[in-house]
Parts: structure tokens; C-alpha cells; sequence
């Protein structure tokens, strides 16, 4: 593990280096689901090392962002950040993006979620966390449902996909709801592990 700020069974996470930029390009170069942006975008490790040097211009951070590996064979897979971060009324939004595709599904997102979410709450002292979701990202709202989220709202015609508007969902989360959740969680990870 190299700079470990967060450390789980599984995942840990680190800051976000510029040498993760080739990366983030990479995981976007071989991304098949398409339903969380308007469709296949260009991805350069250039304009990734710009927007990953900008997030360290900030003092106190507007936005902090994790790079999430797997503790064997130090790998990243993807990232996990708090964005919009106001101290003073101790809010943010929370967004994740994991890849490529065959790392999805065995539970590497959830943790690292729950460790963004544990830093959050117990590091930042936040208070409530929201995240944003577009109707067509049912992967991703089943997410933040495991992880304690509750449906806050609706944006009608949040952005168009493939030629026709799309709502957006809107999602928050208090830190006794997330406490609660990661207990839950935890129990099920368990219950999973004695049962084998």
C-alpha cells in the first residue's frame, strides 16, 4: 500500500496522484456502460494530470478525491471524492466511478464507499452527504441505497440521453443513517463469510 489514508478488508484509499491520470484514461478507454454520461466521451491523461493538480490548489480542499486500490497487487480501479465541501454548514456530495467492468460486482465499490463515507463523517465532522444520480444509473442508485442513502427528490429533465430528457434522482444521507447502514453491512459480510 503506498500513502494509505483509508484502509478496508479489501480496498484501501489513497490521494489522487498525477501519475493516476493514465489510469482514469484508461478505465474510460475500455467503459461499456454508457448510462451515467450522454454517451462515449473522449478521455485524454493530459486534461486528467490538469483537473488532478487543481484539486491540491484549494486551501481549506472544495473537493477531496480518492484514488481506490485493491490491496493485492496495489491496483487501481477508480475513484471515490466529495465534492462541493462546505465546511461551515458541514455538507457535500459524493460521487464514485470504478472500472473497468470485471472489478464491478464483488464489492469493491461499496467498500470503498463506506471508507469515503467513514472519512467524511468522522474525519471532516459532515453532517449530511448527497449524490446525484441520473434516472438511467439504476446500478448506481442500488448503490447508495446499500450504503444508507434515501431518495430526496426528483430533477426533472436533469440531461438528455440519446435524444429524449432524463430525470435525475437526488439522494442524501445523514451520519446516523450511514452508521446505521455500515452496521447492517458489515453483519451481512459476516453472516457471508461463517456460511462458507
Amino acid at each position: 500500500m503506498r500513502n494509505p489514508v483509508m484502509v478496508g478488508d479489501r480496498v484501501y484509499l489513497r490521494p489522487l496522484e498525477v501519475q493516476d491520470a493514465e489510469g482514469i484514461a484508461g478505465i474510460d478507454a475500455v467503459e461499456t456502460d454508457t448510462f451515467m454520461w450522454r454517451g462515449p466521451m473522449p478521455s485524454s491523461p493530459l486534461g486528467h494530470e490538469k483537473w488532478i493538480a487543481k484539486l491540491y490548489e484549494h486551501l481549506p480542499p472544495t473537493e477531496i478525491v480518492f484514488a481506490v486500490c485493491l490491496k493485492e497487487a496495489d491496483r487501481f480501479v477508480g475513484l471515490v471524492g466529495v465534492y462541493g465541501i462546505d465546511l461551515v454548514n458541514r455538507v457535500g456530495e459524493t460521487g464514485s466511478f470504478l472500472g473497468p467492468a470485471e472489478v464491478r460486482g464483488k464489492g469493491y465499490g461499496t467498500e470503498a464507499k463506506h471508507l469515503l463515507l467513514e472519512y467524511c463523517f468522522d474525519h471532516l465532522h459532515l453532517h449530511v452527504l448527497q449524490s446525484f444520480v441520473l434516472e438511467t444509473n439504476t446500478r448506481s442508485s442500488a448503490a447508495l441505497a446499500k450504503q444508507g442513502y434515501r431518495h430526496a427528490g426528483r430533477i426533472k429533465w436533469a440531461d438528455v440521453k440519446n435524444g429524449r430528457y432524463v430525470d435525475g434522482n437526488v439522494y442524501d444521507l445523514m451520519r446516523h443513517e450511514w452508521v446505521a447502514a455500515r452496521a447492517a453491512w458489515l453483519q451481512s459480510r459476516t453472516a457471508g463469510l461463517t456460511s462458507q
